[in-house]
């Protein structure tokens, strides 16, 4: 049994390795017959056999080789045979057969215009191919490919060998990417992502010489595909998409162009969702280096109608993953509408912006320098945006803003043509913020007009943005405004007086806003003081507040009077220690109301008053309409007032003094006297709020004694 190695680099190294061995084989089997020279005994004169044990050559091996040359026939025929054949020690046929039943001699050469190949393998089963194809010596091979059934569908193409010179065309249509992608894992090649469905149609052109290629030509159409990966991550459904790719090679590299269009199906990929209706299209230009393993990207563009169009210019070296990216990227157009809704809102749940309506545009220009961005100047025209459970809005923000990673970018400028927090209107204002790495400063006072008032706010600081522990600081004031017109826009019962107040040390860290100073409300003659103000997640699902709160001096006929519960005359002072409200509704508070020691303003209380307050303190109205207490409007008291303290859904109940049952929550004086009692001492937190609504709503009755 002989043994025979084909090693080097030769000029059909890159070229299959059957076609290679074809061609090996009649060049030695031809020469035989010429020189008189046989591997094996002739077993007639007008045959020629040749058979070899082993031949090996680089990435593939045979065993079993036979060919047989028959002369006698009116036509040559030849016949080929090999027992088992590998390529790259792992894609294995067995029993290939090559037959010609009319060859042609030519010299040291020949034709064959029909050939049949069969081999057997392992997994595909047994595969039969028609071909043609054309020797000539020294080293010259045309082939033709006429019909191969693949992956179910049709593949057709030619190879031609002249020497170190090769050029390969070839077309396929109606493949099954499934059954291709069974196929490429066959071979040592497997898809990262398996389709469950979809077509392919494929042209490609090739030339080259040597090992190397000297220009490529592929086209590539998909329809159909459907994929999903296991961890239910990736999936697309129905996708369709075409791809044209061209590469010559030029300067010691490769002249690249790509064009690529997504244009049908859905694809998802965690946490985003796009579909083909705005369909993404991509071309590319550049230059590979291979030496130096970098592609110079000369123009580079992305875009999805009117969503998006992007452009870059710059350099990547592969090895290097995006460290290896320098380049710039310009915005033409980003519609912020479109984009939030596809690209930003998926990785924006549970926070404030989870939510909202986005309007305008923004356009602008990126550097970038080992894959991190160095620069960027952004351009904003009509941006607005409007959260859709009614917490916050802006409108009309126009602008330049510059930022930079390093030392300090050109000064930025902002308009803002209004908006609201909490249906509290904010009107225009113009602001030049200084950008830095992670957050902004700005240098002048920036006022900002709420609802007749104005906000002032001096030395804000903005860090930590982009990292998920945003902070801030600045100091402020409150110009006064309207209690009338806040009340109005917080849906609250209408109150008299002006809210106003230096608000010094304001910070925001770690998700809580914390004020240093004390905001002033002067309302009903009096005055009302928020201390100690917190507010965790001011903009989240759950908001936070927390405060110490003081009321000193309130009017109550100016009180009464706004929220039409009687008539009552006099003054009021309170406390409400460690209240705590969870999205806006009180869960925690110690409050305590009382008429203020020493006050000589006259002190009246109306029918209707004491009916309401009885009733407040859970005891039955309507006893002052019998009797002789009927003709009296009012009465004189001597104090009046009432705490809560509320724990978990309770509120504990108490008055200005002990009674022998309950609490009072008035004490009368003079003649005739009434005392206003409360007698429940726990109450469900709900049902004290019910019973002040219907005291606001539709007032009550009285318990006297």
């Amino acid at each position: 049994m002989s043994r025979v190695c084909l090693s080097g680099a030769g000029p059909w190294s890159n070229v299959a390795p059957v076609c290679r061995l074809l061609s090996s084989c009649l060049c030695v089997c031809l020469f035989w017959s010429g020189s008189g020279i046989f591997a094996t005994p002739v077993q007639a004169a007008d045959a020629l056999k040749l058979e070899i044990g082993t031949l090996e050559g680089d990435g593939w091996d045979l065993s079993g080789l036979r060919v047989q040359l028959d002369l006698g026939a009116p036509v040559p025929a030849v016949a080929l045979h090999i027992e088992t054949l590998r390529v790259a020690g792992q894609a294995q046929l067995e029993s290939l057969r090559l037959q010609c039943a009319a060859f042609q001699l030519r010299g040291l050469g020949g034709t064959c215009p029909r050939a049949q190949v069969e081999f057997m393998h392992p997994v595909l089963g047994v595969q039969r191919i028609t071909t043609a194809f054309t020797y000539r010596h020294p080293g010259r091979l045309e082939l033709d490919l006429q019909d191969w059934p693949l992956a179910g569908g049709q593949v057709q193409g030619q190879l031609r060998l002249d020497g170190d010179h090769w050029q390969v065309d070839a077309r396929a249509q109606g493949l099954d990417l499934p059954a291709l992608a069974a196929l490429s894992g066959i071979i040592g090649q497997p898809w990262p992502l398996q389709p469950a469905a979809g077509n392919a149609r494929l042209a490609l052109k090739a030339r080259g010489r040597g090992a190397a290629p000297q220009s490529l030509e592929l086209e590539l159409d998909v329809a159909g595909v459907d994929f999903a990966s296991e961890d239910g991550l990736q999936a697309g459904e129905g996708l369709g998409a075409d791809l044209s790719l061209a590469l010559v090679r030029e300067d010691g590299g490769y002249g690249m162009s790509l064009d690529a269009r997504w244009s049908a199906g859905g694809l998802y990929l965690h946490p985003v969702f796009v579909e083909a209706e705005q369909p993404v299209s991509m071309a590319f230009r550049g230059h590979y280096q291979a030496d130096a393993d970098t592609l110079l990207v000369q123009a580079l563009r992305l875009s999805q109608p009117q969503v998006f169009d992007l452009s870059m210019t710059g350099r990547w070296s592969p090895g290097q993953g995006l460290q290896g990216l320098d380049g710039l990227v310009d915005v033409q157009q980003l519609s912020l509408d479109p984009a939030y809704g596809i690209y930003a809102q998926p990785f924006l749940p549970g926070t404030a912006l989870d939510d909202i309506d986005a309007q305008g545009s923004l356009s602008g220009r990126a550097r970038v320098e080992a894959g991190l961005p160095r620069q960027v100047a952004l351009q904003m025209l009509g941006v607005g945006i409007q959260d859709r459970r009614g917490r916050f809005a802006l409108q009309g923000v126009d602008g330049a803003l510059h930022w930079q990673a390093q030392g300090e970018a050109p000064s930025s400028r902002v308009s803002i043509g209004g908006g609201h927090v909490y249906g509290i209107a904010l009107g225009a204002a113009r602001i030049q913020p200084q950008i830095s790495r992670d957050g902004f400063r700005l240098p002048s006072p920036v006022h900002l007009p709420v609802l007749d008032g104005a906000l002032e706010i001096r030395g804000l600081e903005v860090a930590g943005l982009g990292t998920g522990e945003a902070r801030w600081a600045f100091d402020g004031g409150l110009a006064p405004i309207s209690m009338e017109q806040l009340t109005g826009a917080l849906g609250w019962p209408q109150l008299s007086g002006t809210l106003a107040g230096i608000i010094p040390n304001v910070r925001y860290e770690q998700g809580l806003l914390t004020v240093g100073g004390r905001l002033l409300v002067r309302a009903f003659d009096g005055n009302i003081t928020l201390g100690d103000l917190r507010l965790r997640d001011p903009l989240g699902v759950a908001p936070e507040l927390s405060a110490q709160i003081q009321v000193r001096g309130l009017d109550l006929a100016e009180l009464t009077r706004t929220f039409d519960v009687g008539q009552i005359t006099g003054r009021l002072e309170g406390d409400v220690r460690d209240l705590v409200l969870v999205r806006w509704s009180p869960v925690q508070f110690d409050a305590e109301f009382r008429t203020p020691p020493g006050d000589r303003s006259p002190r009246r209380i109306s029918q209707r008053a004491v009916d309401n307050l009885t009733r407040v303190g859970g005891g039955m109205g309507g006893v002052l309409s019998g009797g002789f207490l009927r003709f009296f409007e009012d009465f004189s008291y001597r104090q009046l007032g009432l705490s809560c303290r509320l724990v978990g859904e309770i509120c504990f109940m108490d008055g200005v003094a002990p009674a022998e049952q309950g609490y009072y929550i008035v004490q009368g004086s003079g003649l005739p006297q009434i005392n206003v009692i409360g007698f429940t001492r726990e109450v469900a937190w709900r049902d004290l709020v019910t019973r002040l609504a219907t005291v606001v709503f539709e007032g009550g009755g009285a318990v006297v004694r």
